[in-house]
């Protein structure tokens, strides 16, 4: 009897300690970790305060930190973020059209803040959470700075917006097995001309709440998802408004290294056994890429002809073996028509490829595409048979 008092006194010993002291929250990122930013915003569009329509909205950060932090222990993170094209339906199993690629390089502080040297719009949300020193208990309350970047035209032209915010150490929970703790978070946005000099001149004010419950990794030490729950209002240089209202979930992923070596030669290997002519595979930035050269469809036009077919499915064969990466396809042209007609017709063309290789029986979603018509070309456009070579489509296996 006395052995069992003992131990429930010191089972009551061991919360009451634990209560006592909290937690020390941290954010880290180690030299060498590769991870990924995915921000999908399902929103209300309003314009003059009518409903206008529904605006989905995903962008996705592949990013890598390098050898060597900062003093203070920052991590110095480079990386490209995708912007997908905005849709008015949400789509699940789908490829993805890539708007743009933003290239970025920034620090991330071990209490959270962010330190971002040329403003590229991306990542858009910025040193949140932060975390005061010391431990925090559950229920404490503390208040800090951060940054929301924002484009209401979704043309390129960014505003950053500074806020300030009210946390709360909410408690923990259990994802998928795995414990989190959860914060609550709440901001203002507010917004004059000029506190941006470089922001869109068109935006006269910003006004908006959100509320944000944060899932932080206490094992990984950062977060590890957030759900948004925003209304913002923006009074326009011409009288006019836009608002927007809804929610932005965000998914903060580790990714797996690729063996890129052993993938080039593994695929180089089943290509040449299945009699597979006139594609390279090499290691990229990205990834690694098979580029089709020589790859013919009807003149001017996003048709694949059918000789070709054969070949993209073998080619599909290749890529059923590989698992969890997504693959971006490119479309290249020759340098025929004006600008914007080739980049259209490369991007038809990329979407043609993308559209055969579902059909053999790889998931849609795994699919990105964009067009960079023939700002990449690798002959001179000089004769038919260099421009052949310059029509061409690579697919990318995204170490994503």
């Amino acid at each position: 009897m006395k052995k069992i008092l003992a131990l429930c006194l010191l089972c009551i010993l061991l919360l009451a300690n634990q209560a006592l002291h909290g937690e020390s929250f941290r954010v880290s990122y180690l030299p060498g970790d590769k991870f990924r930013i995915t921000e999908k915003a399902d929103l209300r569009r309003y314009e003059d305060g009518r409903f206008i329509g529904l605006a989905y909205r995903e962008v996705r950060g592949v990013l890598d930190v390098l050898a060597g932090n900062e003093e203070g222990g920052a991590s110095k993170v480079t990386g490209d973020f995708y912007v997908f094209e905005e849709t008015k339906h949400k789509s699940i199993n789908v490829a993805r059209r890539i708007d743009q690629v933003v290239k970025v390089n920034f620090l991330i502080k071990e209490n959270g803040q962010y330190v971002v040297a040329e403003n590229r719009g991306y990542p858009s949300l910025r040193s949140f959470p932060v975390f005061p020193a010391g431990e925090i208990e559950q229920g404490e309350k503390w208040q800090d700075f951060g940054e929301r970047v924002v484009e209401p035209f979704r043309d390129g032209r960014f505003t950053r917006v500074r806020f300030y915010c009210d946390y709360q150490y909410y408690g923990t929970d259990i994802i998928g097995g795995s414990e989190y703790i959860v914060l609550k978070a709440q901001y203002a946005m507010r917004y004059k001309p000029g506190q941006d000099p470089y922001g869109d001149e068109r935006i006269r004010g910003i006004s908006g709440k959100h509320l944000v419950t944060i899932y932080f990794d206490p094992n990984l030490q950062r977060p590890h998802f957030m759900r948004d729950q925003m209304d913002e209002i923006y009074q326009l240089a011409d009288g006019g408004t836009i608002a927007y209202k809804g929610f932005i979930l965000t998914w903060f992923d580790n990714i797996v290294t690729m063996d890129r070596s052993h993938l080039v030669e593994e695929v180089r290997e089943q290509l040449k056994e299945s009699g597979v002519e006139d594609i390279s595979v090499e290691e990229k930035k990205e990834g690694v890429a098979l580029t089709l050269n020589r790859i013919h469809f009807v003149a001017d036009q996003a048709v694949v002809l059918p000789q070709e077919k054969e070949r993209l499915k073998r080619v599909a064969q290749a890529l059923k073996k590989i698992e969890s990466r997504s693959f971006l396809v490119v479309g290249h042209t020759a340098r025929a028509g004006s600008v914007e007609s080739q980049l259209t017709l490369s991007v038809e063309r990329a979407k043609a490829i993308v559209d055969y290789l579902v059909s053999q029986g790889i998931e849609a979603k795994r699919f990105l595409y964009e067009g960079r018509g023939a700002s990449e070309s690798v002959a001179a456009n000089d004769s038919e048979e260099n421009m052949a070579r310059n029509r061409r489509v690579e697919i990318i296996i995204l170490e994503d």
